[in-house]
């Protein structure tokens, strides 16, 4: 996929990639800043036990981390090319 992209265009791409990397990552410190309140005990949810909120946590971090690593290795690829 690499060897299509027209040389004159890589570097706006890595720098466009870098800097919405840099957004998603923002947006993930964002989450885990305010975890307590997305992920803690609602009072308004019935049979909210430690593990409901474990799972609710798993759901939203595993994705994450693997797109995390999905993107970190596009954008390397595109610093080396």
């Amino acid at each position: 996929m690499l060897g299509v992209i027209n040389s004159a265009a890589l570097p706006a791409l890595r720098i466009a990639a870098t800097f919405f990397f840099l957004i998603y990552l923002a947006g993930g410190a964002y989450i885990f800043r305010n975890r307590h309140r997305f992920f803690d005990r609602d009072p308004s949810v019935d049979n909210d036990i430690p593990a409901v909120r474990k799972v609710r946590i798993e759901v939203v971090i595993i994705p994450w981390l693997v797109v995390t690593t999905l993107i970190l290795i596009l954008l390397i690829n595109f610093w080396r090319a």
